[in-house]
């Protein structure tokens, strides 16, 4: 259970900070250019969520 929540809380990070970068980009180059790159940084953000979430969950039932 608590895997899930670490997860939810660290995408919820990850999605900001792509939306910033989306933003960033779609401002300095243009449009076309922010979506793949929004994409690309939110569907990591998701994966590398997930593996620190795994981690952190493990580190604690070890400890435990």
């Amino acid at each position: 259970m608590w895997v899930l929540i670490i997860y939810v809380i660290l995408s919820l990070i990850g999605g900001a900070a792509s939306l910033a970068i989306g933003a960033f980009v779609s401002s300095a180059w243009s449009d076309p250019i922010s979506l793949p790159i929004f994409l690309f940084c939110y569907f990591g953000s998701l994966w590398l969520a997930w593996v620190i979430a795994v981690r952190i969950a493990d580190s604690y039932q070890l400890e435990k």
